[in-house]
């Protein structure tokens, strides 16, 4: 997310100074990276339950190598919009695998879990976003969040292929436990004996 997010910050000076887009078309191409992030989501989801691995290694370096194809094509409208299409369904293709490989590790946490696991995302979009400004500023000019995005979404490939060679085996599924009554806290049962 940081990869994806630090781009997307400031993708209006990229769109509007460098492709030429006209400023009151940029929403549109907004609406194509939202879709491209749906699409990904799916696809994420999809593909993740059969081989998560595979498909975040895939996607973390599909994101990347799009990001650093924006930089040269970022010249060119059509290629800016194709691209960051491309840049949204293959970021948020990684999410939902990270998210339920998480969970599916955190053994008695899951609900613990996958709030760390948002936060590590927005934790990851905050220095993504900060990184990109920075580089917005310096001499690499408009191209330098995409170049921020591109080795954030590199660096993503480090964990992911530490814990691919490791290996992901453990539970596929959270599975709930069912309760009896006998099970009830003595303090409940008090109470519901003293209700009736």
């Amino acid at each position: 997310m940081g990869s994806v997010l630090a781009t997307y910050t400031y993708i209006t000076p990229l769109l509007t100074d460098r492709a030429g887009i006209p400023a009151g078309a940029v929403p549109l191409v907004l609406i194509a990276f939202g879709i491209g992030a749906l699409g990904g989501t799916a696809i994420g989801g999809r593909l993740g339950d059969h081989r998560p691995m595979f498909t975040t290694i895939t996607a973390s370096a599909a994101t990347s190598l799009i990001m650093l194809a924006l930089i040269p094509a970022s010249n060119s409208p059509v290629a800016a919009v194709v691209l960051v299409f491309g840049m949204a369904m293959a970021g948020f293709t990684v999410n939902p695998v990270i998210t339920s490989l998480a969970v599916r590790f955190a053994g008695d946490a899951p609900t613990l879990t996958s709030a760390l696991t948002t936060s590590g995302y927005n934790t990851g979009v905050a220095a993504g976003s900060l990184v990109a400004g920075r580089a917005l500023d310096s001499s690499l000019g408009l191209t330098g969040p995409a170049l921020v995005g591109a080795v954030f979404a590199a660096l993503t490939l480090l964990p992911l292929i530490a814990l691919a060679l490791r290996g992901t085996a453990g539970p596929s599924r959270i599975v709930a436990h069912h309760t009896t009554d006998a099970d009830e806290p003595q303090e409940t049962a008090d109470a519901n004996t003293a209700a009736r």
